[in-house]
C-alpha cells in the first residue's frame, strides 16, 4: 500500500542531500507496474500459488530454484549505518544502476551509491528490495528478521 508520508520524505532527502536526479529518482509511476510485474514473474512461483504480488519478504512465494545467500545482518552490524555499508558491499557485479521497489509500492531506480545514503536517511520503508536492472538477482531487506538476503536466478526466464 502506498503512502505519500514515505514518497515525501524521500523527495526531502534528495533535496537535502542534493542528490543528482541522474543518480537517483523515483521511476515513472506509468511504469511502476511493468518493473513490480517482472520483478514477480521473474523470480516468484506464481504457477504454485494464487498469484498475488507481495513485496514483503515473508509473504513472497520464491522461486526454488534460486540461490539464496544472506549477505548483511542488523544485530551482526550492530547499527543501521553499517548494516547498510554491508549491503552496499554485497550488491553484485558493481551494478552501475538498480531499482529500489518499497513495500509500500514505490519505485525508485538509482545507483547502488545513492540508494542506500536514502535509505540511511529514512526511517519508514519497512522491507525494501534492490534489484539489477536486468533482472539477474535482488536483495531483500526483511524487517522482520533483521537482516537482507541476495538472491540471483538460476536459469530463470524473465
Amino acid at each position: 500500500m502506498k503512502t505519500n508520508e514515505t514518497r515525501n520524505e524521500i523527495e526531502e532527502i534528495i533535496k537535502e542531500k542534493h542528490i543528482s536526479r541522474n543518480k537517483f529518482h523515483e521511476y515513472s509511476k506509468f511504469h511502476y507496474d511493468e518493473i513490480i510485474r517482472k520483478f514477480y514473474y521473474t523470480f516468484c512461483d506464481y504457477q504454485n500459488f494464487i498469484p498475488h504480488i507481495y513485496l514483503e519478504h515473508r509473504y513472497m512465494h520464491l522461486r526454488k530454484n534460486l540461490e539464496k545467500e544472506c549477505c548483511a545482518g542488523f544485530l551482526r552490524s550492530c547499527n543501521w549505518m553499517t548494516y547498510l555499508e554491508e549491503i552496499r558491499n554485497s550488491i553484485p557485479d558493481s551494478a552501475e544502476k538498480c531499482f529500489l521497489i518499497l513495500s509500500q509500492g514505490w519505485v525508485y531506480e538509482g545507483c547502488p551509491e545513492e540508494i542506500t545514503e536514502i535509505l540511511s536517511e529514512t526511517d519508514v520503508c519497512g522491507d525494501f528490495i534492490i534489484l539489477s536492472d536486468k533482472f539477474k538477482w535482488f536483495m531483500i531487506h526483511d524487517n522482520i528478521e533483521e537482516c537482507a538476503f541476495l538472491y540471483r536466478g538460476s536459469g530463470v526466464l524473465c
